[in-house]
């Protein structure tokens, strides 16, 4: 657990009285997932002063890879109902819901890319070589708790507050934040990560993988490639702080 100071130029920070609490990509670890939670609770009294408003936020791409996204998906959705949480599309998801709408490219790419480990969380059989497309996305929504599919369809693909915007993958590079392309929140990549323009605010995104969390001037990464590396991050931002927190 680390403590980033504050930056002169633009001072970026949250909107006044909101802490907020932003967890990179879980893709699966309800292991790390659970052992982050219990650290962000326990950071929460180390910070003061204490905020009008906590906002606990996922970045998307909490499925697919790890061993157990239907745990990370129930755990998450507990503290949407109970407590001021929100998850946003990462573009993992958004291959999941393409499947279960019959878009075989989407099943195929989704398999290739850890959707096979999130079907064996489920106890769902892989679609078949000679299976429709509509045959599996009707075999997947019967293995899929309706609850779990009622909230992917439900998630926003950004986050504002004060300075901040949050997406999972990030903006495109001179397109104003209001002019967005959806898709491009949760999937663009290198021609994002490797731009210094200023976006109008500061970009809070995953999707890309880091060795620690990054602070820069207009973006902070926060997705560590837990699946594979067993570090699990969480950024906490209050007024001018910047607080660091890893599994």
């Amino acid at each position: 657990m680390s403590l980033l100071p504050s930056r002169a130029l633009r001072s970026p920070r949250p909107e006044k009285g909101e802490r907020i609490y932003v967890i990179g990509d879980v893709h699966g670890r309800n292991d790390l997932l659970q052992s982050l939670l219990k650290k962000v609770v326990a950071h929460f009294s180390t910070l003061l002063p204490r905020p009008k408003k906590v906002t606990l936020l996922f970045l998307g791409d909490v499925i697919d890879r790890g061993p157990d996204s239907k745990r990370c998906m129930s755990r998450i959705l507990r503290l949407v109902e109970t407590a001021n949480a929100k998850m946003l599309l990462g573009n993992h998801e958004d291959m999941l819901l393409a499947s279960l709408d019959g878009n075989g490219e989407a099943q195929a790419a989704w398999m290739r890319n850890g959707g096979l480990e999130t079907l064996k969380s489920y106890g769902i059989e892989p679609p078949r070589d000679d299976e429709d497309p509509f045959d599996f996305a009707d075999r997947l929504k019967s293995g899929l708790p309706e609850k779990h599919v009622e909230f992917l369809r439900s998630l926003d693909v950004s986050y504002s507050s004060g300075s901040y915007f949050f997406v999972h993958a990030g903006v495109r590079p001179g397109v104003a934040i209001s002019k967005q392309d959806r898709e491009d929140l949760y999937s663009i990549r290198e021609e994002f990560t490797s731009s210094d323009k200023w976006h109008g605010q500061v970009v809070v995104h995953g999707h890309s993988i880091v060795g620690a969390v990054e602070v820069r001037d207009n973006r902070i990464a926060c997705d560590t490639g837990a699946y594979a590396s067993g570090t699990l991050s969480c950024v906490c931002l209050q007024d001018k702080m910047i607080s660091i927190i890893s599994t």
